[in-house]
C-alpha cells in the first residue's frame, strides 16, 4: 500500500495520464506484495515441531527455546480476539502460560490439545472419541453462547477441589458482536468474569452430587472473583425427582442451573435469570438436539 501511495504521488507530480500511467501501478503493487511476503517469512512466519518430550517453535528465521511437556501442568483451547483457536499451556494453574498456534503445524487445535494433555497428565487419553462433550466444547467455542457471554477458553476434565468437571469454559460477560454491536457491547456491557461447568448427573444420590458441585462452584466464585457461573448437568434419563426439586427451587442469582436429557432434549432450569438464559439464549437443548442428530460428532 505504501508503494502504491508513493507511486501515485509521483505520477501526480509528473502530471502523467492515460493508460500507461494506470498500468504503471502494477509495478509498485507487485513490489509491495513481494516485500510484504518476504517480511512476513523473515519476521512473523511460525513453524511448530513437537515430539514425545516437548516442542519447539520457529518464528521467522529464529528458533525459539525448546520447551518440555514436563514444564506445564494443564492446557486449554483459547480463542483470540480474531477468532483463531490456539492451545494454551499453563506452567501453573491460571499462571504463566504459552500460546501455540497449531496451524503452524497444520494441526487441529483440539487434537493437539489432547496430545499435549496426555503428555502433561499421564491419565488423559491421547485421542478422545468423538463424544458429546467434545461436540459441546466445539459449539461453545464457535459462539453458541455468545449472546450471554464470550466463553473463549475451555478445558476438558478440569479438576478442582476433588471434583472432575468434564468441561469447563470461561471468559467474560461482554459478548463480541460485529462492528456496531461490538462497539455498543464495549461501551455498555460490564466485563465480568464468568464460567460454565459441565458434568454428567447419574446415580441414586443425584441431589447430593449437585449440592457438592455447587459448593465447589461457590468456592471458585469467591476465590477467583467470578461474577456469574453456570452448571450444565447432563443425563440420559429424566432428571431424578430430588435433583429436579433442587434445580427448580434454586434461588442463588449468581449461579444458573440447567439439566438436559441428552436423549430427548428435555430441559429443566433454575428459575433465576442465569438459569433461564441457558434455555432461552444459550439454547442448550438446541445444541443437544444438533449433536444428537450428528451422533455426537465433534466435527
Amino acid at each position: 500500500m505504501g508503494f502504491l501511495i508513493l507511486w501515485t504521488m509521483v505520477v501526480g507530480l509528473l502530471r502523467l495520464s492515460g493508460v500507461l500511467s494506470a498500468f504503471s501501478l502494477v509495478a509498485p503493487a507487485l513490489l509491495g506484495a513481494l516485500s510484504s511476503t518476504a517480511l512476513y517469512f523473515a519476521r512473523d512466519h511460525r513453524t511448530l515441531e513437537y515430539d514425545e518430550d516437548g516442542y519447539q517453535e520457529k518464528r521467522g528465521g529464529k528458533l525459539l527455546e525448546p520447551r518440555k511437556w514436563s514444564e506445564f501442568n494443564e492446557c486449554s483451547i483459547v480463542k483470540d480476539s480474531f477468532g483463531h483457536q490456539k492451545v494454551r499451556l499453563y506452567s501453573e494453574r491460571d499462571g504463566p502460560h504459552s500460546d501455540l498456534d497449531t496451524s503452524a503445524a497444520g494441526l487441529d487445535p483440539y487434537a493437539f490439545r489432547d496430545f499435549a494433555a496426555s503428555r502433561i497428565n499421564k491419565g488423559v487419553p491421547e485421542e478422545r472419541s468423538s463424544d458429546f462433550i467434545g461436540g459441546l466444547e466445539r459449539e461453545v467455542q464457535r459462539g453458541r453462547a455468545q449472546w450471554v457471554a464470550d466463553l473463549n477458553e475451555s478445558f476438558r476434565d478440569y479438576q478442582v477441589s476433588g471434583e472432575m468437571f468434564q468441561l469447563m469454559a470461561r471468559g467474560g460477560s461482554r459478548p463480541k458482536g460485529f462492528l456496531l454491536s461490538r462497539f455498543l457491547s464495549y461501551m455498555v456491557m460490564p466485563n465480568y468474569s464468568v464460567c460454565m461447568y459441565v458434568q454428567r448427573l447419574e446415580g441414586p444420590r443425584a441431589k447430593d452430587h449437585v449440592m457438592r458441585l455447587l459448593r465447589v462452584i461457590e468456592t471458585q466464585r469467591d476465590q477467583k472473583d467470578i461474577k456469574w457461573s453456570w452448571l450444565l448437568l447432563l443425563g440420559d434419563e429424566r432428571v431424578p425427582d430430588s435433583a429436579n426439586r433442587l434445580i427448580t427451587e434454586f434461588g442463588n442469582r449468581e449461579i444458573g442451573l440447567c439439566y438436559v436429557n441428552t436423549v430427548n432434549g428435555e430441559t429443566v432450569t433454575s428459575p433465576n435469570q442465569l438459569g433461564r438464559s441457558m434455555a432461552n439464549q444459550m439454547r442448550m437443548n438446541r445444541i443437544v438436539s444438533d449433536l444428537r442428530r450428528r451422533k455426537y460428532s465433534g466435527v
